[in-house]
């Protein structure tokens, strides 16, 4: 060792136990005994302290209740306000739709009805008599625009003018 260095003595006592773990109670002044009427009072108390922590906790959860409820009519009214928007907007494009729909069919109507008078002008114009015209002005009068618009029904009633006035020609040549 050096000469800096002193050595340590370190003393080792055995321990005992019993002052160890027996603790002592500090002498003093003795506990305050309480009467009945100061013990009822105190429970007593006791007991509107919890009934108010308890009415606090009630009144906390029914207001976080109340909360949240409104918080999903608000929802709902923001989905319904959508749907409503929705619902508007696809009205908005049904009716333009129809209103391009019928458009067409004004377009298609007016091309039917002008491609049969188109017709009907270059019939009577081939006409050779006043006669035949006015017979040809008669029949073709008939034809109304319904039927015009239905092909189905124009060919039916053309054929069928046709036949007539060929079984008329057949029997004035006779």
């Amino acid at each position: 060792m050096s000469d800096t260095e002193d050595q340590v003595k370190i003393d080792i006592k055995p321990l005992k136990e019993d002052e160890v773990f027996d603790k002592k109670k500090p002498e003093g002044k003795p506990k305050r005994q309480l009467t009945e009427k100061q013990k009822e009072a105190l429970a007593e108390g006791r007991r509107k302290a919890k009934a108010k922590r308890q009415a606090k906790l009630e009144d906390e959860a029914k207001a976080a209740a109340m909360k949240q409820i409104k918080k999903e009519q608000k929802d709902i009214e923001k989905a319904n306000k959508v749907a409503a928007k929705e619902k508007d907007s696809k009205k908005k494009k049904l009716t333009q739709q129809e209103q391009a729909r019928e458009k067409v069919k004004t377009f298609e109507k007016d091309k039917k009805v002008k491609k049969y008078n188109d017709l009907k002008a270059s019939v009577m114009e081939k006409c050779s008599s006043v006669a035949e015209f006015d017979c040809m002005a008669k029949i073709l009068s008939n034809i109304s625009e319904e039927d015009i618009l239905d092909d189905s029904k124009l060919k039916s009633k053309i054929g069928s003018y046709i036949s007539s006035v060929k079984n008329y020609a057949k029997k004035r040549v006779n």
